[in-house]
């Protein structure tokens, strides 16, 4: 639930300036997971640091010959 939350939450900031402009002004991660919380998303630390690590991942299999492991290859 809480990837569907950072998720949600990622979403909201892209389609309304206001919230847009909230966000750009945080200065750390606690008070952007405060302004997510303040707006009734259920965002956590750990959201935010799984994030991170499943987007070095997802970018390394971008730029690696292999396939990833849940993606069929192709003929």
């Amino acid at each position: 639930m809480s990837r569907e939350a950072l998720s949600d939450f990622l979403r909201a900031v892209e389609r309304h300036q206001p919230l847009r402009r909230e966000v750009s002004a945080c200065r750390n991660n606690a008070e952007l997971i405060e302004l997510a919380r303040s707006h009734g998303f259920a965002l956590h630390r750990a959201d935010l640091q799984s994030d991170a690590a499943d987007s070095r991942i997802g970018r390394w299999f971008q730029t690696s010959r292999l396939n990833p492991p849940f993606r069929s290859p192709t003929s």
